[in-house]
């Protein structure tokens, strides 16, 4: 165990109390060669602790410990992604990078809204801790938007059985009869936020609520039209076909 600590103007290299004279002799003879600085791409602190805020919160309202949450989608996630374990301590040789931590984080909550949990970690120690949902913590707030889509999930609030909301008016395109889905953004609100998006206007509620909706795909079309009933009446399937 090596760990580099600085008093004053002076680097001091920590090591187990344990290790042997030879082992000793070796190191130094290492460090007289000269210490290489090297940046890594490696997991952030906030990163981290946002990572095992989940794990607690989300383990506490499903019946696991923080750790055994942890092992759980974490082996869960390098399955899925094929990619090799890795540690969420940025003091870890094996330490995920920035992008994987993303990543793990966007895919977490994913995970949780269609297992229908509705993400609300605590932030924060003492009297800066606060409550803070899924819609603040994650790093990609399309695929946030699209997972609520898929899932009839508020993306605002969390509530379930959320209806399809078209963020620009429908006016514009001629109507419900013309829409295919393709020529409109889309976000998925419960009924509070759905009237209160018409009530306060859509740059209002985009400042308020840090969301924007989302621009579909045919494929995706596809997939929402078995989630919301009567929409999309325009969208034709065999012309994508």
């Amino acid at each position: 165990m090596y760990r580099l600590v600085f008093e004053n103007d002076r680097a001091i290299l920590e090591v187990n109390e344990n290790m042997s004279v030879a082992e000793l002799k070796k190191l130094h003879s290492k460090l007289s060669k000269g210490i290489e600085i090297k940046k890594v791409d490696t997991i952030s602190d906030e990163q981290m602790k946002i990572l095992w805020c989940i794990f607690k919160d989300l383990g506490e309202l499903i019946g696991y410990t923080k750790e055994e949450l942890r092992e759980i989608l974490q082996n869960k996630y390098c399955s899925e992604k094929k990619i090799e374990y890795f540690s969420i301590s940025p003091n870890k040789r094996n330490c995920a990078s920035k992008d994987i931590a993303t990543d793990f984080i966007s895919w977490i909550i994913e995970w949780s809204i269609h297992q229908g949990y509705n993400l609300i970690l605590h932030i924060g120690k003492g009297p800066n801790k606060r409550l803070r949902g899924a819609r603040e913590i994650c790093p990609d707030i399309q695929r946030y938007t699209i997972a609520c889509l898929r899932n009839k999930v508020c993306a605002v609030c969390g509530r379930v059985e959320a209806d399809l909301h078209h963020w620009d008016n429908v006016n514009s395109i001629g109507g419900y009869e013309f829409d295919d889905g393709l020529k409109t953004r889309f976000i998925s609100l419960c009924r509070e936020h759905h009237n209160l998006f018409h009530a306060i206007g859509e740059k209002e509620f985009e400042n308020k609520y840090h969301l924007q909706g989302v621009w579909l795909n045919p494929t995706m079309v596809m997939e929402l039209k078995k989630v919301y009933s009567g929409h999309f009446r325009a969208f034709r399937k065999e012309n994508y076909e």
